[in-house]
């Protein structure tokens, strides 16, 4: 019981809290590429799309644990990664996607890390601080 009113709780609060757009979050992260634009853009959909929630309510500091442990009928990990394959056009193997159930991952976190595992050409991510 404790556990459902903990999620219960955690979906009102982002439920509660003011939108923010797509250009917002890139802009938080200090990314500005098209290309994470378009991640940034599919992840917030998809989890949205799962967990019921509207994407413009996900922000980047939020736990990614958190998000996926929110009231939801099904969820895999391997939806998300789907949908990235097909909205960036890129094959995605099982190293490439980062650990998303360690409990300090934010969702920028995650992102960046997704970036830097498969575009590590177009970035210069990887010893940035987040």
């Amino acid at each position: 019981m404790r556990f459902i009113f903990k999620n219960s709780k955690k979906l009102n609060e982002i439920l509660q809290r003011s939108a923010i757009s797509n250009e917002e979050f890139v802009h938080n992260i200090k990314l500005s590429s098209e290309l994470a634009i378009k991640t940034v853009n599919c992840v917030r959909i998809e989890l949205g799309k799962a967990f019921r929630v509207p994407a413009e309510k996900l922000y980047p500091d939020d736990k990614f644990l958190d998000i996926i442990s929110l009231p939801c009928w099904e969820w895999d990990m391997i939806e998300l990664v789907l949908a990235l394959e097909e909205i960036l056009k890129i094959g995605i193997d099982e190293e490439q996607v980062p650990d998303w159930t360690s409990k300090d991952i934010t969702l920028c976190q995650w992102i960046v890390e997704f970036l830097c595992r498969n575009f590590p050409e177009n970035n210069n991510l990887k010893d940035r601080e987040l």
